[in-house]
């Protein structure tokens, strides 16, 4: 399905780059108003939840789609353990130990790493086998996605998202929800790509949107959120596929 800006509402786009999949050919088109970046045309709901649900985390290396729309999260520890590390210690410059919700978490690092220094966690995954392996090792998590999550309003102090914003239909949806999770002053986290302006060096067809530091900011300040510090800035580079992919962290306080 063709869609119109998250910003503007409007469909007046320029194409940017094309790449074809299954036969079928997708492209990243900017919107000339106001810069924001995404994939079209963009395949079903349906889709993306039998993807992520039975796929996206349990993918090996003979999968014809890994890096492409799947991604096996649970391979190289020891760089998982040091990333969590990381994002802690970036979010507790802002914070101290409180309740902390993980959406997205996969292969759960950033949980372990945040209740080991005293945070009292939850992690939401609509992939049952890795809520399995959180439960396995003490951590709490529920299969759910966050708009499905039906827990009291204005109870977590953090609520992280990393390398999800980008694979929703609507990220609007996601932040209005993190909004009412949250307490006041609470933390949102993201991880996303930072897009140049010429598009995504790597075309991916899991990521449905493509922001940068001014558009992911503005969509912010939209719902309510006050950005404090962008940082941890790191590239990924697939092996399968030519490009690679500037990201970032976006920390921001509830209004």
């Amino acid at each position: 399905r063709p869609v119109a800006c998250l910003l503007c509402g409007e469909r007046r786009i320029t194409p940017l780059n094309t790449f074809v999949l299954n036969g079928k050919r997708f492209h990243t088109v900017r919107c000339l108003p106001d810069g924001l970046m995404w994939l079209d045309p963009q395949p079903t709901p349906e889709f993306y939840h039998q993807l992520y649900a039975e796929h996206y985390h349990r993918a090996g290396q003979d999968d014809p789609l890994l890096e492409q729309a799947t991604l096996d999260v649970h391979t190289d520890e020891t760089r998982l353990r040091e990333t969590a590390i990381l994002r802690l210690n970036e979010i507790e410059e802002f914070a101290s130990p409180g309740r902390f919700l993980e959406v997205g978490f996969g292969s759960g690092y950033t949980l372990i790493e945040a209740k080991s220094r005293g945070w009292d966690v939850l992690g939401l995954e609509i992939a049952q086998s890795c809520v399995d392996d959180m439960r396995a090792r003490g951590i709490a998590a529920a299969c759910s996605s966050l708009t499905d999550y039906a827990g009291p309003r204005e109870t977590f102090d953090v609520v992280a998202m990393y390398s999800v914003i980008e694979h929703v239909h609507d990220p609007t949806v996601y932040l209005r929800q993190a909004h009412e999770l949250l307490k006041p002053n609470g933390l949102l986290v993201l991880r996303l790509p930072d897009t140049p302006d010429e598009g995504p060096p790597a075309s991916l067809i899991a990521h449905l949107y493509h922001f940068n530091q001014s558009t992911i900011s503005e969509l912010l300040r939209r719902n309510h959120f006050e950005v404090l510090k962008f940082g941890s800035f790191s590239v990924w580079k697939p092996k399968r596929y030519p490009g690679e992919l500037p990201n970032m962290n976006v920390i921001s306080r509830k209004a």
